[in-house]
C-alpha cells in the first residue's frame, strides 16, 4: 500500500505552517517570565543596606517605595527607571 506524496513545495509549505502553529502554541502555553533587573538590583541594595546596619530595623513598604521614585543626578540630567521596569534612563533615554 503506498501512500499519495505531495509535490516538495507543497510539502515544504505544510511543514513550515506546522512550524509556526507549534511555535505559537508554546508561546501561548509557557509561562512568559521577564526578569526586571532594575527590581533586582533595588532588591540587592536594600539587602545590602539592611546587612550592613547594626540593628535590625523593619523595613517599610513606604521606605522601599521611595528607594524606587528617588531620581539618580549624573551629567546628563536625572536618572528614572521606567514605570514598566527596565535599565535607568536618563533625560534623552540613554542608559545611566
Amino acid at each position: 500500500m503506498s501512500f499519495p506524496s505531495l509535490p516538495p513545495r507543497l510539502e515544504l509549505v505544510v511543514l513550515l505552517v506546522g512550524v509556526v502553529a507549534g511555535y505559537n502554541l508554546t508561546l501561548q502555553i509557557l509561562p512568559r517570565e521577564r526578569i526586571d533587573f532594575a527590581q533586582l538590583e533595588l532588591d540587592e541594595q536594600i539587602a545590602e543596606r539592611v546587612a550592613l546596619r547594626p540593628t535590625v530595623a523593619p523595613v517599610t513598604v513606604a521606605s522601599i517605595a521611595s528607594t524606587e521614585s528617588a531620581a539618580e543626578p549624573s551629567s546628563a540630567g536625572t536618572c528614572l527607571v521606567p514605570p514598566g521596569g527596565g535599565p535607568a534612563v536618563n533625560d534623552r533615554f540613554e542608559p545611566c
